[in-house]
């Protein structure tokens, strides 16, 4: 895929800089359908040494980049470090997702250049994991629907096709029963559920 098709999925101007980071490699993009389980991956193709990055075409564009931004540090520290010697988000994951982050922050909107900086001093693992960059970044939010942490204590509310009760935050994420099987499950704090 070359820039100019990637142009409509990302913020303006952004391009120049996807290109200058992306330029030394042998970078197959490929945008996916929405998948509930990740919003992008990165992969090492081992026997044509190429790096694989896919991403959900359904994002918005600054989501968008934030998520190639993260794929794009992960890509790096696989080519700059041995295998297997540093962790997927260890400290040199960090430093390279942050040095990117800030060199881009003006590409993101004034209301979260902000959070973009505070995430850079110390970027999270997943984007739901810091819930002031996930509230703006993942905002596919219907009218129906409302972020995990905003409900009450004890309401019930329907994930996926199950129905929960919220319990208490352990961390980022709170302890829910669910009502069937009466089971315990951690949920993050920025899930979308519609409450009953």
């Amino acid at each position: 895929m070359n820039l100019e098709q990637l142009k409509p999925y990302l913020p303006e101007n952004s391009t120049i800089f996807v290109e200058k980071w992306i330029q030394s490699y042998r970078l197959t993009l490929k945008i996916t359908q929405s998948r509930h389980s990740k919003l992008g991956d990165y992969r090492k193709i081992t026997p044509q040494s190429r790096h694989q990055i896919t991403i959900n075409g359904d994002l918005n564009p600054e989501a968008f980049f934030f998520v190639l931004t993260h794929e794009i540090a992960h890509m790096m520290v696989y080519a700059n470090y041995e295998y297997g010697k540093v962790a997927p988000h260890g400290k040199e994951w960090k430093i390279i997702f942050g040095n990117l982050l800030l060199e881009s922050v003006h590409l993101y909107s004034e209301n979260l250049q902000n959070y973009v900086i505070k995430h850079a001093q110390s970027p999270k693992a997943s984007v739901g994991a810091d819930i002031n960059i996930a509230k703006y970044l993942i905002n596919d939010s219907k009218d129906h629907q409302n972020y995990l942490e905003d409900i009450k204590i004890g309401t019930k509310f329907l994930l996926g096709n199950k129905y929960f009760i919220k319990g208490n935050k352990i961390k980022l994420r709170y302890v829910c029963c669910e009502v069937t099987t009466n089971k315990k499950y951690l949920i993050n704090a920025t899930a979308l559920v519609e409450i009953l």
